[in-house]
Protein backbone atom coordinates (compact mmCIF):
# COMPACT_ATOMS: atom_id res chain seq x y z
CA UNK A 1 0.00 0.00 0.00
CA UNK A 2 3.12 2.44 0.36
CA UNK A 3 3.34 2.70 -3.36
CA UNK A 4 1.36 6.30 -5.07
CA UNK A 5 -2.26 5.30 -5.78
CA UNK A 6 -3.40 6.56 -9.29
CA UNK A 7 -6.51 8.83 -9.22
CA UNK A 8 -9.62 6.51 -9.16
CA UNK A 9 -8.14 3.29 -9.48
CA UNK A 10 -9.07 0.97 -6.30
CA UNK A 11 -6.26 -0.43 -4.77
CA UNK A 12 -6.43 -3.35 -1.74
CA UNK A 13 -4.15 -5.78 -0.56
CA UNK A 14 -4.50 -9.63 -0.07
CA UNK A 15 -2.22 -11.50 2.24
CA UNK A 16 0.08 -8.67 2.03
CA UNK A 17 -0.04 -8.62 -1.99
CA UNK A 18 -1.17 -5.73 -3.04
CA UNK A 19 -3.58 -4.98 -6.05
CA UNK A 20 -3.96 -1.92 -8.13
CA UNK A 21 -7.48 -2.28 -10.17
CA UNK A 22 -8.43 0.73 -13.02
CA UNK A 23 -12.03 -0.53 -13.26
CA UNK A 24 -14.33 -3.04 -11.35
CA UNK A 25 -17.72 -4.32 -11.96
CA UNK A 26 -20.16 -2.37 -9.02
CA UNK A 27 -21.39 -5.74 -8.61
CA UNK A 28 -18.02 -7.92 -8.13
CA UNK A 29 -17.82 -9.74 -5.02
CA UNK A 30 -14.65 -10.04 -2.87
CA UNK A 31 -15.23 -13.59 -3.07
CA UNK A 32 -15.69 -13.63 -6.76
CA UNK A 33 -12.59 -11.73 -7.34
CA UNK A 34 -10.57 -13.95 -5.09
CA UNK A 35 -11.62 -17.27 -6.42
CA UNK A 36 -11.38 -16.10 -10.18
CA UNK A 37 -8.17 -13.53 -9.99
CA UNK A 38 -6.39 -14.18 -7.09
CA UNK A 39 -4.56 -17.86 -5.85
CA UNK A 40 -6.25 -17.49 -3.04
CA UNK A 41 -9.09 -20.30 -3.37
CA UNK A 42 -9.78 -20.84 0.57
CA UNK A 43 -12.91 -18.61 0.49
CA UNK A 44 -16.13 -20.90 -0.68
CA UNK A 45 -19.13 -19.96 -1.94
CA UNK A 46 -21.77 -22.13 -0.11
CA UNK A 47 -25.34 -20.42 0.56
CA UNK A 48 -24.43 -17.31 -1.24
CA UNK A 49 -26.20 -15.16 1.55
CA UNK A 50 -23.70 -14.59 4.28
CA UNK A 51 -25.29 -17.79 6.69
CA UNK A 52 -23.03 -20.36 6.41
CA UNK A 53 -19.38 -18.51 7.46
CA UNK A 54 -17.80 -20.28 4.31
CA UNK A 55 -16.31 -17.38 3.05
CA UNK A 56 -15.68 -15.29 5.87
CA UNK A 57 -12.28 -13.34 5.67
CA UNK A 58 -10.40 -10.82 7.62
CA UNK A 59 -10.73 -6.92 5.98
CA UNK A 60 -8.67 -4.36 7.86
CA UNK A 61 -8.90 -0.81 7.57
CA UNK A 62 -7.33 2.22 8.90
CA UNK A 63 -9.51 4.54 10.97
CA UNK A 64 -7.92 8.10 9.87
CA UNK A 65 -10.73 9.93 12.98
CA UNK A 66 -9.36 7.40 15.83
CA UNK A 67 -5.90 6.84 13.93
CA UNK A 68 -6.21 2.71 14.45
CA UNK A 69 -6.26 0.15 12.26
CA UNK A 70 -9.79 -1.46 12.78
CA UNK A 71 -9.89 -5.59 12.18
CA UNK A 72 -13.13 -7.13 11.52
CA UNK A 73 -14.81 -10.05 9.33
CA UNK A 74 -16.99 -10.21 6.80
CA UNK A 75 -18.81 -12.76 4.35
CA UNK A 76 -16.93 -12.35 1.54
CA UNK A 77 -20.13 -13.36 -0.92
CA UNK A 78 -22.10 -10.24 0.41
CA UNK A 79 -18.89 -7.80 0.30
CA UNK A 80 -18.47 -5.90 -2.72
CA UNK A 81 -14.97 -5.63 -3.73
CA UNK A 82 -15.06 -1.58 -4.38
CA UNK A 83 -15.90 -0.96 -1.14
CA UNK A 84 -12.43 -1.89 0.12
CA UNK A 85 -10.20 0.77 -1.41
CA UNK A 86 -7.50 1.12 1.00
CA UNK A 87 -8.65 -2.37 3.07
CA UNK A 88 -6.14 -5.38 3.54
CA UNK A 89 -7.70 -8.92 3.57
CA UNK A 90 -6.53 -11.67 5.13
CA UNK A 91 -7.81 -15.23 4.22
CA UNK A 92 -6.79 -18.13 5.84
CA UNK A 93 -3.59 -18.94 3.57
CA UNK A 94 -2.25 -15.80 5.05
CA UNK A 95 -2.47 -16.64 8.60
CA UNK A 96 -0.26 -19.68 7.68
CA UNK A 97 0.56 -22.58 5.00
CA UNK A 98 2.69 -25.46 3.63
CA UNK A 99 5.93 -23.25 2.61
CA UNK A 100 5.15 -20.82 5.36
CA UNK A 101 4.35 -22.94 8.09
CA UNK A 102 0.95 -23.24 9.77
CA UNK A 103 -0.46 -20.88 12.41
CA UNK A 104 -1.58 -22.62 15.42
CA UNK A 105 -5.66 -21.97 14.85
CA UNK A 106 -4.47 -24.09 11.81
CA UNK A 107 -2.59 -26.62 14.08
CA UNK A 108 -5.32 -26.70 16.53
CA UNK A 109 -7.79 -27.90 14.38
CA UNK A 110 -6.50 -30.67 12.88
CA UNK A 111 -4.85 -31.75 16.51
CA UNK A 112 -8.61 -31.82 17.44
CA UNK A 113 -10.26 -33.13 14.20
CA UNK A 114 -12.13 -30.35 13.64
CA UNK A 115 -12.23 -30.85 9.92
CA UNK A 116 -13.39 -33.91 7.15
CA UNK A 117 -14.16 -32.38 4.11
CA UNK A 118 -12.49 -29.23 4.90
CA UNK A 119 -14.70 -27.19 2.73
CA UNK A 120 -16.01 -25.04 5.94
CA UNK A 121 -12.77 -24.80 8.05
CA UNK A 122 -11.44 -21.88 6.40
CA UNK A 123 -14.10 -19.86 7.47
CA UNK A 124 -13.71 -20.94 10.91
CA UNK A 125 -10.14 -20.31 11.43
CA UNK A 126 -10.94 -16.76 10.24
CA UNK A 127 -13.69 -16.28 12.03
CA UNK A 128 -11.97 -16.96 15.13
CA UNK A 129 -8.70 -15.50 14.30
CA UNK A 130 -10.71 -12.18 14.04
CA UNK A 131 -12.33 -12.82 17.66
CA UNK A 132 -8.71 -13.39 18.90
CA UNK A 133 -7.30 -10.37 17.18
CA UNK A 134 -9.95 -8.03 18.78
CA UNK A 135 -9.69 -9.77 21.99
CA UNK A 136 -5.89 -8.86 21.96
CA UNK A 137 -6.87 -4.98 21.92
CA UNK A 138 -8.96 -5.38 24.56
CA UNK A 139 -7.69 -4.44 28.65
CA UNK A 140 -8.26 -7.58 29.61
CA UNK A 141 -5.37 -9.10 32.01
CA UNK A 142 -2.38 -10.89 30.07
CA UNK A 143 -3.30 -14.44 29.79
CA UNK A 144 -0.59 -17.40 30.27
CA UNK A 145 1.69 -18.37 27.36
CA UNK A 146 -0.05 -20.15 24.61
CA UNK A 147 -3.46 -18.86 25.97
CA UNK A 148 -5.40 -15.39 24.58
CA UNK A 149 -7.74 -13.38 26.13
CA UNK A 150 -10.92 -15.11 24.77
CA UNK A 151 -13.33 -16.77 27.58
CA UNK A 152 -13.95 -20.51 26.58
CA UNK A 153 -17.76 -18.94 26.02
CA UNK A 154 -16.24 -15.74 23.61
CA UNK A 155 -14.65 -18.76 21.64
CA UNK A 156 -17.38 -20.63 21.22
CA UNK A 157 -19.58 -17.38 20.34
CA UNK A 158 -16.96 -16.70 17.49
CA UNK A 159 -17.84 -19.51 15.23
CA UNK A 160 -21.73 -19.09 15.66
CA UNK A 161 -22.19 -17.75 12.14
CA UNK A 162 -20.22 -20.90 10.88
CA UNK A 163 -21.77 -23.83 9.60
CA UNK A 164 -19.77 -27.23 9.59
CA UNK A 165 -21.97 -30.44 7.53
CA UNK A 166 -19.76 -33.20 8.36
CA UNK A 167 -17.20 -32.75 11.13
CA UNK A 168 -19.55 -31.83 14.05
CA UNK A 169 -19.11 -29.24 16.73
CA UNK A 170 -17.90 -30.98 19.79
CA UNK A 171 -13.90 -30.94 17.99
CA UNK A 172 -14.45 -27.46 16.42
CA UNK A 173 -15.74 -26.17 19.61
CA UNK A 174 -12.48 -27.54 21.56
CA UNK A 175 -10.31 -26.31 19.16
CA UNK A 176 -11.56 -23.38 19.46
CA UNK A 177 -12.08 -22.90 23.32
CA UNK A 178 -8.14 -24.36 23.49
CA UNK A 179 -7.14 -20.50 23.07
CA UNK A 180 -8.82 -19.86 26.31
CA UNK A 181 -7.24 -19.40 29.89
CA UNK A 182 -10.24 -20.34 31.25
CA UNK A 183 -10.62 -23.50 29.73
CA UNK A 184 -10.44 -26.84 31.67
CA UNK A 185 -8.20 -29.33 29.99
CA UNK A 186 -10.24 -31.88 31.31
CA UNK A 187 -13.10 -31.19 29.51
CA UNK A 188 -11.84 -31.26 25.80
CA UNK A 189 -12.55 -34.09 23.48
CA UNK A 190 -9.99 -36.27 21.88
CA UNK A 191 -7.14 -35.20 20.59
CA UNK A 192 -3.79 -35.62 19.09
CA UNK A 193 -1.61 -33.31 21.78
CA UNK A 194 -2.89 -35.60 24.57
CA UNK A 195 -1.29 -37.81 22.56
CA UNK A 196 1.83 -35.87 22.33
CA UNK A 197 2.13 -35.30 26.16
CA UNK A 198 1.25 -38.44 27.41
CA UNK A 199 4.31 -39.70 25.05
CA UNK A 200 6.43 -36.82 26.28
CA UNK A 201 5.74 -38.03 30.20
CA UNK A 202 5.91 -41.64 29.71
CA UNK A 203 9.50 -40.91 28.22
CA UNK A 204 10.63 -39.09 31.27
Amino acid sequence: MEERQKKGNLVFAVNGERFELPSVDPSTTLLQYLRSETCFKSPKLGCGEGGCGACVVLISKYDPKFKKVEDFSVSSCLTLLCSLNGCSITTSEGLGNTRDGFHSIHERFAGFYASQCGFCTPGLCMSLFSALVNTDKGNKPDPPPGFSKLTSSEAENAIAGNLCRCTGYRPIADACKTFAADIDIEDLGFNSFWKRRLQGNESK
